[in-house]
């Protein structure tokens, strides 16, 4: 009698059979597909048995039925295999005890089956149709159940450990394969064993469970490519995937198969090319070389012109290799191309960024020079053949350090051997980093013909090349240092006589003192007498300054310092000062000045000195303070006594003394600003700039 349960169990057999064929024909070539394949036609059958005796009418032919059913012992026994098999355990099952004790309590409770009602009862009638019964004598039974139990943890527990362990791929596949095996068997279990025992009636989903498990395994070798790969289906996955033209021809060059990549790339269907002559697609120069390689089963490899569906023609490179028959003759070809188009168009841009570079350098005044990474010179251009003296011809392919070194001249051939060089250079190509001192300098070399050459040196890696090239660029300086030269002994020549400049000055003014001095003797007159002091004084505090200068290393500047310290000692002298009455004091920083500010400021000083010498202290002791120092962009000069100062209605800018109109008027040379302070004795400050050069005609 026909009910939904017998359907379901119909539906469960024909889909474990066409899995059970989809597995095997995957990859018949492993054991695990062909194993697999067995447990699904295995589930398939059982299932048809379970559909038969739900769906007969009498008792007769249900416990046929169920009699049939009983080689289900063989299903957790392949189980076992497959988790052997899965887990890298196949190794146990060439020991000659493997398959006894696997197979062997599986034979024995089917024997049972068959000949005895120990292993399941006579035959109920239930709502989903006939089932089988517990025996009355259930010794078989439980013991067939609980072997069913123990090769089922045996088969999980072996699953299981092998995912905790495995990783990424391994431990999806494992996954699927645990799902897909234990876990309608642990659901059968409980409604076919567990729910009998406990009177409860449900139909027996074991084979329909067991169906579902498949699924899974079928969505895991869809997904992750599991079970293991074989030679055959890793090429199928190979040619699939790879990004290279292929072709397989037949003996006459028609196409039989290609790959993915031909359609990707080329735009043609598997349609359009399969049993179209190869010359098809190939330009017409290429079909001379292509037919003479099939009509003598020959390779070929080469260059060649794809035009592809759109009519655009593809550079490729192929290689066509015959396909050989067990009797070594030739049964078909195959192609393998790769597309070199872009390949080819970056090749010509090197090239001509090669033109380019070379059109530059050879036309550059410098001497360019390239060594590959193992020191051997590549170029050597026109510029530098002409520094050196070596031609390109005599170079190329030799070592740079072992030219360099010819060039060197016999002074630096005496200072450094060329195997030290030729360490230094090694140490820098291993590297490719240059030491300071090959980096960038000035050296002579001796050119070829043993003329001497003043050149600059620069070395350094081009580091975006594969791998790093050496370059060294000589620039020929020989005219550069022959100017330098002669503007060094131009300017030496000129300092010579600058010196004696300011010391024929010195001289100038030091016989206008003395002059002076001796006119003193001549003149009665002790007011006149102090006048020609002054001027005498004065004309000093001049000499001085050119005599500071022509004795300086720097022409242009006086140490002021030094200056205050001579011209203060000078008029204490000329004075004839008794330093036990008058001190002096001075805070002077260390000052240079040019002429056009020492001249002007040495004057000032010895005005507001002198005057502090005759006039402050006519009975008394007392202190002089000369304070210099620079106080941003100014200098600040102060000069003071605290001797008896100045009357109070003095205007030391509108006095008719000589002196401080003198200081006044040198005060507006200097572009500064004066002013006196009277409140302990007598200071004159002052502040002025630096003046600058202005030329002279």
């Amino acid at each position: 009698m026909f009910n939904e349960y017998s359907l379901i169990s119909l539906l469960a057999a024909l889909t474990s059979f066409f899995i059970g064929n989809f597995i095997y024909f995957r990859n018949p070539e492993n054991s695990l597909n062909r194993v697999i394949a067995i447990f699904s036609v295995m589930v398939s059958f059982m299932a048809i048995t379970e559909f038969a005796y739900r769906l007969v009418e009498n008792p007769e032919s249900a416990l046929f039925w169920l009699k049939v059913s009983t080689l289900w012992p063989l299903i957790p026994a392949i189980m076992l295999q497959i988790a052997l098999i899965f887990t890298n355990r196949g190794h146990i099952l060439k020991n000659k005890f493997a398959y006894p004790l696997i197979y062997g309590p599986a034979l024995i409770f089917i024997l049972f089956g068959f000949t005895t009602d120990l292993l399941i009862g006579p035959p109920i009638l239930e709502y989903w149709g006939w089932t089988y019964s517990i025996p009355e004598n259930p010794i078989i039974y439980y013991l067939f159940s609980a072997w069913t139990v123990i090769i089922s943890l045996s088969a999980s527990i072996l699953v299981f450990s092998y995912y905790f362990k495995a990783e990424g791929m391994d431990k999806k596949q494992a996954l699927y394969l645990a799902l897909g095996l234990f876990t309608p068997l642990i659901l059968s279990l409980i409604t076919d064993f567990i729910f009998i025992e406990l009177s409860i009636p449900l139909p027996e989903f074991t084979q329909t469970m067991l169906t579902l498990g498949l699924i899974f395994i079928v969505y895991g070798i869809w997904r992750y490519n599991f079970p293991l790969l074989t030679p055959t289906l890793a090429a199928e996955k190979i040619i699939s995937t790879m990004p290279n033209f292929l072709l397989l021809l037949d003996r006459k060059g028609r196409i039989s198969k290609i790959n993915k990549s031909i359609i990707s790339q080329l735009g043609y269907s598997e349609k359009e090319l399969l049993k179209e002559s190869i010359y098809d697609i190939f330009t017409l120069e290429n079909k001379p070389q292509l037919e003479k390689a099939i009509k003598n089963g020959e390779s070929f490899n080469g260059e060649c012109t794809i035009i592809s569906n759109s009519g655009k023609a593809v550079e490729v490179l192929i290689n066509l290799a015959p396909i050989y028959s067990i009797i070594k003759e030739p049964t078909g070809f195959v192609i393998i191309g790769t597309d070199i188009t872009q390949r080819k168009k970056a090749l010509q841009e090197i090239l001509e960024s090669e033109l380019k570079f070379r059109s530059v350098i050879e036309q550059t005044s410098d001497g360019v020079a390239l060594a590959n990474h193992r020191g051997e010179i590549i170029y050597w251009n026109r510029a530098l053949e002409n520094i050196t003296g070596y031609s390109k011809e005599k170079v190329t392919d030799r070592y740079l350090y072992e030219i360099l070194y010819k060039m060197m001249t016999p002074e630096n051939k005496e200072l450094i051997s060329e195997e030290k060089i030729q360490k230094i250079f090694k140490k820098a190509f291993a590297s490719s980093k240059i030491p300071n001192k090959l980096h960038v300098e000035e050296k002579v070399i001796m050119r070829a013909d043993g003329d001497f050459r003043d050149t600059q040196v620069t070395n350094f890696f081009l580091e975006k090349t594969n791998p790093s090239l050496f370059c060294t660029v000589v620039r020929d300086i020989s005219d550069k240092k022959k100017a330098e030269n002669i503007l060094k002994n131009s300017l030496k020549e000129k300092e010579v006589m600058l010196r004696e400049i300011h010391h024929r000055v010195k001289n100038n003014l030091q016989i206008i003192s003395s002059l002076l001095n001796l006119q003193t003797n001549y003149v009665k007159d002790e007011e006149a007498r102090d006048l020609f002091k002054e001027s005498q004084n004065r004309v000093k505090s001049m000499s001085m300054i050119h005599e500071s200068l022509y004795q300086s290393r720097d022409l242009a500047q006086v140490d002021f310092s030094i200056y205050i310290s001579r011209l203060s000692s000078e008029l204490f002298s000329s004075y004839g000062v008794n330093f036990n009455q008058i001190r002096l004091e001075t805070s002077v920083e260390k000052i240079n000045l040019d002429i056009n500010t020492a001249i002007p400021c040495g004057l000032i000083i010895n005005e507001l000195l002198s005057n502090a010498i005759k006039y402050a202290f006519p009975h008394q002791e007392g202190v002089i303070k000369i304070n210099f120092l620079q106080k941003e962009d100014l200098y600040v000069l102060e000069v003071s006594d605290n001797g008896v100062g100045l009357p109070d209605d003095i205007d030391f800018t509108g006095t008719n003394t000589l002196g401080l109109r003198l200081v006044s008027s040198l005060v507006d040379q200097l572009d500064g600003t004066i002013h006196m302070d009277k409140t302990k004795g007598t200071s004159f400050i002052m502040e002025f700039p630096e003046l600058e050069y202005e030329p002279r005609l």
